[in-house]
């Protein structure tokens, strides 16, 4: 089907709603569709702390998410 047809068919049915959120969900679903691709530029002292989680990882610097979960309920106890 032509472009121009399902824009056609798009604009009836949408004329035939009246439920708010429906509306709503086809407003964002065409904002996504349209939205242009940006670049996201990380703070200069976001990034520093981004190097030094990533150098933590590579050297084995961790702990999983289950240790960390039996700390932090630890110190909630206390």
């Amino acid at each position: 089907m032509a472009v121009i047809a399902l824009k056609n068919q798009v604009k009836k049915r949408i004329e035939t709603v009246n439920d708010a959120y429906l509306l709503e969900e086809i407003l964002n679903l065409i904002e996504i569709g349209t939205e242009k691709e940006e670049i996201f530029i990380i703070p200069n002292d976001h990034q520093k702390e981004l190097d030094i989680s990533l150098e933590q990882m590579k050297n084995g610097d961790t702990i999983s998410n289950e240790e960390l979960n039996a700390k932090v309920k630890g110190w909630l106890s206390k």
